[in-house]
């Protein structure tokens, strides 16, 4: 076993930085004591700076200077630690951006944003009935049937992929299909009060096990979570970090059973695999992706272009091959991306790929206006639904998440094939309810 003295991994940590860790943490400590007190101890503003930049960001900096992170980077281990300050602060620079237009968009915004409207117009009054649930089990069933009838194998269905391109766009529809029909499952049965329901639901979700894919799974049931205990003011903060342990373990889990070695290499024990491995590593990578920026210029949007494309299959399309965001990552970090999925960085990463440091202030600014619309939305929804055309709170906050997808898409494409597939999913749902609607 690899023996690292923390004290010497700690002390390569510049004081500086410290200082800026430590003021983030009372930020985001004084942030979710006001957001408790409002909401609970889950809400989608808590879930959204709280997974997504505390967590992976401020908690996760300095576990990225551990040794222990050679079992995954191998020999990039240093020109990684050599770029993992530059990672930082590209991303907290983006990350201010972004609350600067999370602010703006607070104080100017006049009414409910329209897509905000329509996507819970479609969820609400589609997806919410008996018909909807039926449609999209009967959807997930026969798309996971298919998928084994070609060969997919539970738990490793993702290695069938890299050698079979072909199959590609299907297992992507898998993807995105069902973490959406679990939701609107279980969200039918909370709010018709049917549990059996929201059993089905959740083993919706538990499918994404049997892809091998930790988003599907994990992601999803933590997304439930949210949209079920932001409305009731679910304010029990340790069976949420109970449940927070138990996601983290499945997450690991799936890991471990389909063999998760990266080429071959070996496999963490829990605790470290969470700390060290490719669950949370979104600043490590991003770190690997700047060793690469050195010999190459930016991208100038070309990544962009290539992922709101994505309609198209890459093997089809050669610009697709060479400047999808998944395909240049892995190029930009000297690893293969015929074997390698490509590399995760923060939301920002992509912006700073293409445009540099002015793509990610402008980009973050931007895409703050946008989530704080959002965001306000959702407040102000759940604070009026008491009227008599009030609002459904568990599907506002599904809303939310869905407008969420649709904004980080734009920011962040290898995830912008899910929008064409929400775009069918939302044209379904319209349809039902058009079918729903009685006639006059």
């Amino acid at each position: 076993m690899m023996r690292i003295d923390p004290w010497l991994v700690l002390g390569r940590i510049a004081p500086e930085n410290w200082l800026i860790l430590a003021i983030c943490t009372i930020a985001f400590v004084l942030f979710y004591v006001r957001d408790y007190r409002r909401w609970g101890a889950l809400s989608f503003a808590s879930y959204f700076f709280g997974f997504n930049f505390f967590l992976k960001i401020v908690v996760m900096y300095p576990f990225a200077w551990s040794a222990h992170n050679i079992v995954s980077t191998t020999r990039h281990f240093e020109a990684i630690l050599a770029n993992i300050d530059t990672a930082l602060y590209l991303t907290l620079t983006g990350f201010v951006c972004m609350v600067i237009g999370i602010l703006i968009a607070r104080v100017t915004m006049r009414g409910a944003p329209i897509g905000c409207r329509i996507v819970y117009g479609i969820v609400a009054n589609g997806w919410n009935s008996g018909g909807g649930v039926a449609l999209g089990t009967a959807i997930v069933a026969g798309l996971t049937l298919t998928m084994f009838a070609l060969g997919f194998q539970p738990l490793v269905a993702r290695s069938l992929v890299f050698e079979r391109n072909e199959l590609r766009p299907i297992y992507n529809l898998w993807s995105q299909i069902v973490p959406f029909v679990s939701v609107a499952v279980v969200l039918y049965g909370d709010t018709r009060k049917r549990p059996a329901f929201v059993v089905l639901g959740l083993a919706i979700a538990l499918l994404g096990v049997l892809g091998g894919n930790r988003t599907v799974a994990v992601l999803t049931l933590l997304q439930i979570a949210v949209m079920l205990c932001m409305p009731r003011r679910f304010g029990n903060l340790p069976v949420l970090l109970l449940g927070g342990i138990a996601l983290a373990g499945a997450a690991l889990s799936i890991s471990t059973l389909r063999g998760d070695t990266e080429g071959g290499r070996q496999q963490l024990d829990m605790l470290r695999s969470l700390l060290y491995g490719n669950n949370l590593s979104d600043l490590r990578d991003f770190a690997w992706i700047l060793t690469g920026l050195d010999s190459v210029d930016f991208f100038w949007g070309k990544t962009y272009i290539s992922g709101y494309l994505s309609f198209i299959p890459a093997y089809m399309f050669p610009f697709r091959e060479q400047f999808g965001f998944g395909r240049v990552t892995p190029v930009l970090a000297g690893l293969d991306p015929a074997f390698h999925s490509g590399l995760r960085p923060p939301i920002f990463g992509e912006l700073y790929v293409n445009f540099g440091l002015p793509g990610v202030c402008v980009g973050g600014l931007i895409y703050g206006i946008m989530v704080g619309r959002i965001m306000h939305w959702i407040t102000d929804a759940l604070e009026s639904r008491a009227g008599a055309n009030g609002y459904i709170p568990q599907y506002v906050v599904w809303t939310g998440f869905l407008m969420l997808q649709i904004v980080d898409s734009l920011v962040y494409t290898p995830s912008f094939f899910g929008v064409y597939v929400l775009i069918a999913l939302l044209f379904l749902g319209r349809m039902l309810v058009r079918v729903g609607t009685p006639r006059q």
